[in-house]
């Protein structure tokens, strides 16, 4: 399979697969729709997110009011959003927080979801409730259901990128892909390079926080300081000795 067969299936069929209407819709009926990986360099570094976000308007006075999809996983497009002019983070986080620590270039890596839609919180169907829009349904509390349902499009993904490494972000993808508990997967998310079955092949993978955690730069909170002491010498020592870099 190439790239574009896998890029147009995955658009097609993937709502249906892990059992999601068509009518799927942000505010004003708008789909919400599958995010495919659009950066899918070969042979390279894999980085595999959650669900992807969105971009949010401000509208008739209510704020952070999700309407459309971002342009791709871990996108960094800027747009205004009714009020002010607001950029998507996510690409930013990836390149600030591991990728440009790591001494690797966006072009190396195929960049995806785990879930290929956007997910809508509490927050977000009380904002639309308040819009008059009140057919909306909570998403995130599914995640885990249609992560477990999107295995099998990740491991297509995994065979057509064949790479060196995928780089696990966060402890519910880290708990899904390797099949651990999110206790286990907590204590994973160390840089230390270790080898998983994904399908039918085994794979170096590394599990690292979410970039959530890590923009949470707080007292309480010791993973931004554990990130940049313990766990970035770390995986860059596991990249020199698979000669990934120098």
């Amino acid at each position: 399979m190439l790239v574009q067969d896998y890029q147009k299936k995955c658009f097609r069929d993937y709502k249906a697969s892990i059992n999601l209407p068509n009518d799927y819709n942000f505010l004003y009926g708008n789909p919400v729709n599958v995010l495919v990986p659009i950066e899918t360099a070969l042979e390279g570094f894999m980085i595999v997110g959650a669900y992807p976000s969105a971009k949010f308007y401000t509208i008739n006075g209510i704020a952070d009011v999700p309407i459309c999809d971002n342009d791709a996983p871990f996108s960094s497009e800027s747009y205004f959003d009714g009020s002010r002019v607001r950029a998507i983070p996510s690409g930013k986080e990836l390149e600030q927080n591991y990728l440009g620590l790591f001494r690797i270039e966006r072009d190396q890596c195929w960049i995806t979801d785990l879930v290929k839609i956007f997910l809508f919180k509490t927050g977000h169907v009380e904002r639309y409730r308040k819009l008059g829009y009140t057919t909306a349904q909570e998403t995130r509390s599914r995640f885990v259901e249609f992560a477990k349902a999107s295995l099998p499009w990740l491991e297509q993904e995994i065979v057509l990128a064949k790479p060196k490494i995928v780089f696990l972000l966060g402890i519910e993808v880290t708990s899904i892909l390797l099949g651990v508990s999110e206790a286990k997967a907590k204590s994973l998310l160390n840089g230390i390079l270790g080898t998983s079955m994904i399908g039918s092949v085994n794979y170096n993978v590394i599990c690292l926080p979410h970039p959530g955690i890590l923009m949470k730069d707080y007292p309480t909170n010791p993973w931004p300081k554990r990130f940049k002491d313990e766990i970035v010498p770390t995986v860059l020592e596991e990249l020199k000795r698979l000669g990934l870099s120098k």
